[in-house]
């Protein structure tokens, strides 16, 4: 991962007799499945399960169908699944940092793999493979063992009147050498840029940075239109139902209605029962009432 290679760590494979292994292709499938597929796939779920409980919330109608059963069961058992899940993997951390485990989540477990901070001979591997041995030591030229007296020269500094090709070929040369020594960091810097230029434009930023504006005068109470439903005496109720209210959704006229009830009302006459204003069902809001 990105982390790992950052803090420059490195994965390795448990064989059954506690050896250690390098990964072949399997084992980064897994590893990427894990690394990547699992947080996706608990985001949407997590998703689904935000939707779908909003969703009985809002109409707690039962048509007896075996997709709403499914639902119902999901949005009953995501929750304890979640938790479990998340223990797991606490309890686990907690047991990696108390040194009795070698494996800092239950997914490296069941991988088998391990994650180790690389070695001096992991180092020097690795950067013989980006190259770095190449740009030291030149190969000869295609079709010849060794250097003619020009070449050596050339490489050696103590020559000074070249071609222009050539001049241009060694500098395009020296640039390739160190993009490619220098790419890893260049993609850190890279990161680094974006989640700075993120968080200097992100509206809290420029907020802090904006002289507090005065709190504005609220706006006049809005008036009861005389077709509009009636307000009750008890404000604790609905002025569309007349019961307490249930899950209490807000309007912008300021009346709240049981949303079940005003979510209706918009859906089929588009206006607020009191006022009669025009509204949409994008405007209504949901409140927490204590």
């Amino acid at each position: 991962s990105f982390a790992e290679n950052f803090y420059c760590l490195k994965r390795v494979k448990i064989l059954p007799d506690d050896t250690k292994a390098p990964l072949d292709d399997r084992d980064r499938l897994g590893a990427v499945v894990c690394l990547s597929g699992v947080p996706y796939l608990r985001s949407k779920l997590e998703a689904y399960y935000t939707e779908t409980n909003l969703n009985f919330q809002a109409f707690p109608h039962d048509d007896g169908s075996w997709m709403t059963f499914f639902r119902k069961s999901f949005v009953s058992l995501y929750p304890y699944a979640a938790l479990m899940y998340e223990g797991l993997e606490y309890l686990h951390a907690i047991q990696y940092v108390m040194g009795t485990t070698q494996h800092f989540s239950p997914l490296t477990l069941l991988l088998n793999q391990r994650v180790e901070r690389l070695t001096i001979a992991d180092m020097l591997r690795k950067h013989k493979g980006e190259g770095k041995a190449r740009a030291i030591t030149p190969k000869p030229l295609p079709g010849r063992g060794v250097r003619s007296p020009m070449e050596s020269a050339w490489q050696q500094g103590t020559v000074t009147r070249v071609s222009i090709a050539a001049r241009v070929f060694a500098l395009i040369s020296r640039m390739g050498s160190f993009v490619a020594d220098n790419a890893k960091w260049a993609v850190y810097l890279g990161v680094f840029l974006i989640r700075f230029l993120q968080w200097w434009y992100s509206p809290e930023n420029q907020q802090r940075n904006e002289a507090p504006l005065a709190t504005p005068p609220p706006p006049p109470p809005a008036v009861k239109h005389p077709r509009g439903v009636a307000i009750p005496e008890d404000k604790s109720k609905c002025p569309l139902c007349l019961r307490s209210r249930v899950n209490a959704a807000l309007l912008p006229s300021g009346f709240v209605f049981c949303y079940t009830c005003v979510f209706n009302h918009l859906k089929d006459h588009g206006t607020c029962p009191v006022t009669l204003r025009p509204c949409r069902i994008e405007e209504l809001r949901k409140i927490y009432e204590s």
